[in-house]
């Protein structure tokens, strides 16, 4: 259900989804779109792991989950951009912004409850250079039964 729900939130933002940990991630060949500007390039959300812990009321009924785990909304770069404040100003920065929608969508479900949200900046990830922001986060999900 976690990553039905962000496919559906990468849809809508106009981002590509990807589920896997960093060495399936490393494997992606993503298109080199670096000479774009920032509002043309395509963003990436990485779903890298997550754990699924039951709730459960006082008769052992479930009665939601809890979510913990990290993925990272990121963009290509290239290894040789000057500086990492250059990395900041050009990717970063805005990758904050696009953050948002993802933790607004969240929080405007009446079914999910964000608990915790981590943002680490990151540069020059993977084979491909990458850069933007990753998220270690903890939410529950409390919606029909038929849906855990």
């Amino acid at each position: 259900m976690l990553v039905e729900k962000l496919k559906d939130i990468s849809e809508v933002a106009g981002w590509q989804f990807n589920y896997g940990a960093d060495h399936w991630q490393n494997l992606q060949d993503l298109p080199d779109d670096t000479d774009l500007e920032f509002s043309e390039r395509q963003k990436y959300l990485m779903l890298l792991w997550k754990d699924r812990d039951f709730i459960l009321n006082d008769y052992s009924a479930i009665t939601g989950c809890r979510f913990d785990g990290e993925m990272v909304l990121c963009v290509r770069s290239k290894i040789q951009d000057p500086d990492y404040n250059f990395k900041y100003e050009e990717y970063i920065k805005h990758l904050e912004s696009e953050t948002e929608k993802m933790f607004d969508a969240f929080s405007v479900c009446d079914d999910w409850t964000v608990k915790a949200w981590r943002e680490t900046e990151v540069s020059n990830q993977y084979d491909t250079n990458i850069d933007g922001l990753k998220i270690k986060f903890t939410m529950t999900y409390e919606g029909q039964r038929s849906d855990i």
